[in-house]
């Protein structure tokens, strides 16, 4: 009887066996579809990132024609002052150049990666090389930002201030800047991108393209 039993068990084991593979097919499929819906997903929101810098860029020009147009620099009497707001100004107009042109340059990469007709090994090197790029950027906007709170603190006659007011607001500027630029790159950006990998790599587990 046990016999039987055990006959039994081992010839639908057999069966499922033989069934598996058309099964495994099926998975494997639906694993593929699913973590490259995912990256693109993923590809998007970053997309839509640059997209918004883009506009915010645009904007932030135009409001600085608008400033240098009707704000008269030129009626300022203090001579100090007016070297003050034209240095501060160019400071900021070659951010906004600079700026858009890296976030369209980018935006552009980020647009001709498609994941639903590349092979993983050429969208994995597209996206190795978008990491690259975003730790260049890193580095440039740490480096912009101390640059900015510099001339900020020249501008605003700061270094006039009384010596722990002067350390609290040198604090202030690097509390806020670490804060910034963590939760923008580590929090958003980055999240995006570990996501990305993560499901390419399992792509390249799965596929043999």
């Amino acid at each position: 009887m046990e016999l039987d039993e055990l006959k039994k068990s081992w010839n639908a084991l057999d069966k499922h066996l033989q069934k598996s593979p058309v099964t495994d097919a099926g998975q494997l499929a639906e694993l593929i579809t699913t973590y490259r819906t995912r990256a693109s997903k993923s590809l998007k929101s970053i997309s839509n990132l640059q997209r918004a810098s883009i506009a915010t860029g645009v904007v932030v020009a135009l409001l600085l024609m608008s400033i240098i147009a009707f704000a008269g620099l030129q009626e300022v009497e203090n001579p100090q002052v007016r070297i003050k707001v034209l240095v501060f100004t160019a400071f900021i107009a070659i951010t906004i150049i600079g700026g858009l042109w890296w976030d369209i340059k980018v935006y552009q990469w980020i647009k001709n990666i498609h994941v639903d007709e590349m092979p993983v090994v050429e969208v994995s090197r597209r996206i190795t090389t978008f990491k690259r790029w975003m730790k260049h950027e890193v580095v440039a906007i740490c480096i912009w930002a101390v640059l900015f709170n510099g001339l900020y603190y020249w501008l605003m006659n700061f270094y006039n201030a009384p010596a722990l007011l002067q350390a609290l607001i040198i604090m202030l500027f690097i509390v806020c800047d670490t804060l910034i630029i963590y939760l923008l790159y580590k929090k958003v950006l980055y999240k995006h991108l570990n996501n990305i990998n993560k499901n390419i790599e399992e792509l390249k587990d799965i596929c043999t393209e």
